[in-house]
């Protein structure tokens, strides 16, 4: 070897030594980061001439790749943004309904509603009980009415997170383009490529966490992505997609495509409010598919269980409906026509039951209470409505006034759009509510009957009994979007809602938990084929040193025999 080829070999030895020095620095600065694959440099020899080596220069850079466990990295990314999707949202919904039917509000303020309702049983003179069988029912309404708004705003915090979800789906796929060029126009054999190529897995990786995709590589680096079923993603330009409110829609072709995704966070998200009613059909068996559906439909069928007055065994409403009622004398009223722009407020006082001397009627207007006591001159109501109507008209500033009809009082407000209230009684005892405990077939307005609420009617005191058995009745079958349920009672069928509620959620969660772990464990895998081990670089940084002190001896040397040489020439 020329000392030309000698010092060419030493100096080329110093420049791939302080190449690779860099690349094993790099290395260990991302030692900790999940998005960086290792990095190795690759030598060839540099010939001068008649095949006479003259040291190494660069081949190129290679990253650690593993495409199967790469490729199965980004599967159970897919999968376990399904099922942590779907365990965020049913343990809301868990959170929402209660734990279990054991502590869940709804269950149990049934079982007190039904506990006030035997009090009630034993004491029917009772006013405490009366107001506590009003308070409950009250009490259990309003615990439907809760968790029929809570239900409707998790359904809208899954509207804005699709929303959201396909905002970052197409800004990642933006992102994935713009990678795919810079990569084209980089240097095939320089690690600026192998440093977007990482850049770009890990967008790829955070896009199979929405949606399930799978890669294609294209010439010149770059690589195309689709969903299993064969919806793309992105081949040359990215796709773009929309939320319409209830699918994902693909911009350019305006066609839905959810049926084309089947993992990922947005593909969760869709099922868990998936509604196929306007279709026909049945409900889905998934736990975390169609969940705002059925719990809505479970809701219904509560409001329906304590609202209808069909069925058999008999149902509460008809309980309490077909009760007898215990006063002997009554008085009620009737708002018939409610304050308007352009009408007053018009309502009936209706008199019925057994009239005797000495029952005292009352009837409090806007808080004025006109009074009058029958005689034995009165033998019918008509007398008692058209006494009671002249003690009313007396009052001009009561912006109210009466007339008389057959057993009833009607009363019309002087102003239009100006509300009054009334409240009648006869011998101190308001009239009893006569059907309608519960009012408002729907699970946003159901509620104990306003006339209870306001104090102005009584519970009739002898549907009592009739009312515990239809409360304590377990011959009942209730069918709802995802529940069915026989030979159950009403506590059966709250029990069952908070029940099949927390078997659902503990199944996703399992499911999710599996995932999870298994994706850690791939994880692990992968980043211990591709990642950086730190032991391993300082290996090669001991070698990288021992080459280097090589090289440096050998210019030594060879600087040596050039002073030698020179010495020699010049004497």
């Amino acid at each position: 070897m020329s000392l030309d080829a000698a010092l060419n070999a030493a100096i080329s030895g110093l420049r791939i030594n302080q190449a690779h020095v860099q690349l094993v620095s790099s290395n260990v600065a991302h030692a900790n980061d999940p998005s960086y694959t290792k990095k190795t440099l690759s030598r060839e020899t540099v010939f001068l001439g008649n095949n006479q080596a003259g040291g190494v220069s660069i081949a190129g850079y290679q990253a650690a790749i593993n495409a199967s466990l790469r490729r199965q990295f980004e599967t159970l990314t897919s999968a376990s943004g399904l099922t942590s999707t779907q365990q965020e949202y049913l343990g809301r919904i868990q959170n929402l309904l209660g734990a279990s039917s054991d502590t869940a509000a709804l269950p149990q303020l049934f079982n007190q509603f039904t506990a006030a309702w035997q009090s009630l049983q034993s004491q029917p003179e009772s006013a405490a009980a009366q107001q506590q069988v009003i308070a409950l029912g009250e009490q259990l309404a309003a615990e439907v009415r809760r968790l029929s708004a809570g239900i409707d705003q998790i359904d809208a915090d899954i509207r804005r997170d699709l929303d959201a979800a396909t905002d970052e789906l197409n800004d990642k796929l933006a992102k994935v383009f713009e990678l795919n060029l810079r990569i084209k126009a980089s240097d095939p054999n320089g690690v600026e490529r192998l440093d977007l190529i990482d850049q770009r897995d890990a967008i790829v990786r955070e896009i199979a966490n929405l949606v399930d995709v799978r890669s294609v590589e294209r010439e010149n680096g770059a690589i195309a992505l689709f969903t299993p079923a064969g919806l793309s993603l992105l081949d040359g330009a990215p796709a773009r997609f929309d939320f319409d409110g209830t699918n994902i829609i693909s911009v350019d072709s305006g066609a839905p495509v959810n049926g084309l995704l089947r993992e990922g966070k947005i593909k969760a998200l869709l099922n868990l409010r998936y509604d196929g009613t306007a279709a026909g059909q049945p409900a889905s068996a998934d736990p975390a598919s169609e969940v705002i559906r059925k719990l809505r439909s479970q809701l219904d069928m509560v409001v329906s269980a304590f609202t209808t007055t069909t069925g058999s065994p008999v149902t509460f409403a008809a309980a309490y409906n077909n009760g007898v009622g215990s006063l002997r004398v009554s008085a009620s009223h009737l708002t018939t026509v409610q304050p308007g722009a352009t009408t007053p407020q018009m309502g009936t006082v209706t008199f019925s039951g057994s009239l005797v001397e000495g029952d005292v009627f009352e009837i409090t207007i806007k808080g004025k209470t006109f009074s009058y006591t029958a005689t034995q001159n009165d033998t019918s109501f008509d007398q008692i409505a058209q006494k009671l109507a002249a003690i009313i008209n007396s009052d001009s500033t009561l912006g109210v006034s009466a007339i008389n009809g057959v057993a009833s009082l009607q009363l019309i407000g002087t102003s239009n759009n100006t509300p009054f209230t009334v409240v009648t009684s006869v011998n101190g005892q308001l009239p009893e509510l006569t059907q309608g405990f519960f009012v408002n077939a729907d699970r946003y307005t159901f509620t104990v009957n306003t006339e209870l609420l306001a104090g102005r009617q009584q519970l009739k005191k002898n549907s009592a009994a009739d009312v515990v058995t239809a409360l304590n009745s377990n011959d009942r079958n209730f069918i709802a979007v995802g529940l069915s349920l026989t030979n159950v009672s009403y506590k059966g069928l709250m029990s069952g809602i908070i029940g099949a509620s927390s078997s659902n959620a503990k199944i996703v969660s399992d499911n999710a938990k599996l995932n999870a772990e298994t994706l850690r464990m791939t994880e692990q895998r992968y980043q211990e084929e591709t990642g950086v081990n730190l032991d391993e670089e300082l290996a090669n940084l001991q070698l990288l040193q021992n080459a280097y002190a090589a090289s440096a001896r050998l210019m030594t040397v060879i600087q040596t025999l050039f002073d030698t040489l020179q010495a020699a020439v010049s004497r």
